[in-house]
């Protein structure tokens, strides 16, 4: 029973054949109490997450519209003004025009990454090519995505999509910030409850249990809500593999005395 986890929600206590029928009265309730805890556990989640991506939606779509209007317009009127300025004013009002321009496309790619307009109108496959198209490190590497061709990822609902689509985001994103790779690739591949997806790369690597601030327990999370599960394999100086498996099998029961 101490090996029950709510972080590893479906582990249930079983008796044994010498425990009384007391010991298996005690389980089953146990069991159907876990069950109810890990249902309201996983419904108040989901709840959170999709407030959470609503939320996003709306501040994408107020980036998008009015914001990046606003700065349409900047740039507009700093183009007319430059147009019958002074040779010396004209050079400084191009330079200024140039920023304001960067931060609209810092704008609209800020928006693109809280809501993937891509992810609702083309679906899953689509989105993840553009994602992998538009990363690079710092370095210069490029991603690449390898999805085998009996994977239909546009036939998984939409939470499965969109937690396919946020590990993949968040995992690019921490090799951005902390792998220094050369290499990197994103993997789709059949399993045998479904897809699994791998973020590799050949970075420094960490030791898991130092990987605060990688947001792993948020995809984590995410992976349980639509039965998944999220594993990372990774070690100083060796790069890192994300692994998200959908659709993970039945779990396995664990005696009450098992150590």
């Amino acid at each position: 029973m101490e090996r029950v986890d709510l972080a590893h929600p479906g582990v249930r206590a079983t008796v044994g054949h010498a425990d009384t029928e007391e010991v298996a009265r005690l389980q089953q309730a146990f069991n159907r109490m876990l069950a109810r805890v890990e249902e309201e556990r996983a419904t108040t989640s989901r709840a959170v997450l999709r407030g959470q991506e609503a939320e996003r939606a709306r501040i994408a779509r107020d980036l998008h519209d009015e914001a990046n209007q606003s700065l349409t317009g900047l740039l507009l009127r700093l183009q007319a003004a430059a147009h019958d300025a002074p040779p010396a004013l004209a050079a400084e009002l191009a330079e200024t025009r140039e920023l304001a321009s960067r931060a609209m496309h810092e704008l609209l790619r800020l928006a693109r990454e809280l809501r993937p307009a891509a992810l609702d109108d083309h679906g899953l496959h689509e989105a993840l090519h553009g994602q992998v198209d538009r990363f690079r490190t710092p370095g210069g590497a490029r991603a690449r995505l390898d999805l085998a061709p009996t994977v239909d990822l546009d036939a998984l609902d939409p939470d499965e999509q969109l937690v396919v689509y946020r590990v993949v985001q968040e995992s690019l994103s921490n090799v951005f910030r902390h792998a220094r790779a050369r290499h990197v690739t994103v993997e789709v591949t059949p399993g045998a409850a479904g897809p699994v997806v791998r973020v590799c790369d050949d970075g420094c690597g960490f030791a898991p249990r130092h990987a605060d601030g990688t947001g792993l327990e948020g995809m984590r999370e995410r992976a349980r809500l639509v039965g998944g599960r999220l594993s990372v394999r990774s070690r100083p100086g060796a790069g890192t593999t994300v692994e998200l498996a959908l659709a993970v099998r039945a779990p396995t029961p664990i005696p009450i005395g098992a150590p």
